[in-house]
């Protein structure tokens, strides 16, 4: 398992946007998918029901095409696109709280 969501500056990553806000997204699952032959699987799991008796729904999407390409950025910007879908779903669920938009691109005014 392996969340490209954090950001870990740009030594690790390329900004792409995020909800359409430059976001630093990390591009290791590039180098993974590269080295190891394999396929994107994006997975999402989220709460519903009772608080007392809360049922989990795992959601498991078709492998992503042609991942990786040669364009970082744009491997990114389709990551964070298959979040955004997912986030849909349950976004009270997501950690909103991890300061995903830390890192700022050059010149970026808020």
């Amino acid at each position: 398992w392996y969340s490209p969501d954090q950001d870990f500056g740009l030594k690790q990553g390329v900004m792409a946007p995020f909800f359409g806000v430059p976001a630093a997204t990390v591009t290791a699952h590039r180098r993974l998918l590269k080295i190891s032959k394999a396929v994107a699987v994006p997975l999402y799991f989220y709460r519903h029901g009772d608080v007392q008796d809360p049922k989990y729904h795992i959601l498991i999407e078709p492998a992503v095409d042609n991942m990786p390409t040669e364009d970082e950025v744009d491997d990114a910007t389709r990551v964070n696109k298959i979040i955004e879908n997912q986030l849909r779903i349950a976004p009270t669920q997501y950690m909103w709280f991890h300061r995903r938009f830390k890192t700022r691109p050059e010149g970026y005014e808020e």
